[in-house]
């Protein structure tokens, strides 16, 4: 069957024909094979490029700052109030740049809930702002309200582990990932990450806290074994060590080493010392009032218990006048003892 060809590809393929006149000895079979090579390349050409969809464009709209409620998945815990009072003068001086993303929720009736701008919101509330710049969008669900502002900050480096930890245990308690796996998917993260980042969430919120203003320090091998360290020995010694790693005293390794020093002296534990004798004291009806535990290297230790706020200076005072006398008579014996030798 011939090929047809269009007005562009008869000109090429005559002009295929000239070459091959003056000297290329072309068959009669190449000169056709060019001119349909150029009818295809002439088809090409001739179709429009697909220009690329522009991207939605959102319009801003100017809402009352009192109208705007925090969003109640926020990835981020922790805020520095010297980066809230720099966003203001910013604010002051160039005015809003970026427009706060917000949404509604039939949980907040009337108001307005941020997905990303919390900083933002913050600045303008510190500077009395009745209106704020946003972006609102609808049909955005709790996973959305988390992801989006979480993609936003990890972008911005804004993300610590310390916010981690507490924004996803609040996910998993409300039930908003089924659990950690789950969780793992939505953020990227493998579950093993998930569990040790949310095992944070048992220090103390000030240590916390004072971790997150150290970030730039303190990394979450330094604060898992901090945890560690303070389930082992509490919270008097993870201070201890949370202060050495801010200092740069101690390094992931070294808080390990202290760690594991502190499961082993657990794991022994102090050596257990029994009493010789103990004297039971009742009261006159026979209710138990106390004991008194006699040590064989020297101690004795009085525990009383049910003594009226009222009678307990009195008791001190007798208590305090039987030692004293008790201890004169040693100290009587003792120097006898001395000038018989």
């Amino acid at each position: 069957m011939a090929t047809k060809l269009n007005f562009t590809s008869k000109v090429r393929a005559g002009m295929a024909v000239e070459r091959a006149s003056a000297g290329e000895r072309l068959a009669d079979g190449d000169i056709v094979g060019i001119a349909q090579r150029d009818a295809a390349s002439a088809t090409q050409t001739e179709v429009a490029p697909v220009e690329p969809s522009a991207p939605a464009v959102h319009a801003v709209t100017r809402i009352p700052v009192e109208e705007v409620v925090s969003n109640p998945y926020n990835p981020r815990a922790f805020y520095s109030a010297e980066t809230i009072d720099e966003l203001a003068e910013s604010f002051a001086t160039q005015g809003q740049i970026t427009p706060i993303l917000v949404t509604r929720l039939p949980e907040f009736p009337g108001k307005y809930v941020i997905v990303d701008g919390e900083r933002r919101i913050r600045a303008a509330r510190s500077r009395g702002d009745k209106h704020i710049d946003a972006d609102v969008r609808d049909g955005l669900d709790n996973q959305n309200l988390y992801l989006r502002a979480y993609h936003a900050n990890k972008e911005r480096e804004e993300q610590t582990v310390f916010d981690d930890a507490l924004a996803w245990k609040k996910l998993l308690d409300d039930g908003v990932y089924v659990d950690q796996v789950e969780l793992g998917v939505a953020v990227g993260e493998d579950p093993k990450h998930i569990s040790k980042v949310i095992s944070l969430t048992s220090l103390p919120p000030f240590l916390l806290q004072r971790m997150a203003q150290h970030r730039k320090d303190i990394g979450l091998g330094h604060a898992y074994n901090i945890k560690l360290i303070f389930d082992r020995a509490g919270v008097s010694v993870a201070e201890h060590w949370l202060g050495q790693v801010i200092e740069g005293k101690a390094s992931v390794r070294k808080l390990e080493a202290a760690a594991s020093a502190e499961a082993g002296a657990r794991r022994i534990g102090p050596r257990r010392t029994h009493y010789q004798s103990r004297v039971q004291f009742n009261r006159p009806d026979g209710v138990a009032l106390g004991e008194l535990k006699l040590f064989g290297d020297g101690r004795a230790e009085l525990s009383l218990k049910g003594i009226a706020a009222a009678d307990q200076q009195r008791l001190a005072e007798r208590m305090k006048a039987v030692i004293d006398e008790w201890a004169a008579e040693i100290d009587a014996v003792e120097l006898d003892t001395a000038e018989a030798s």
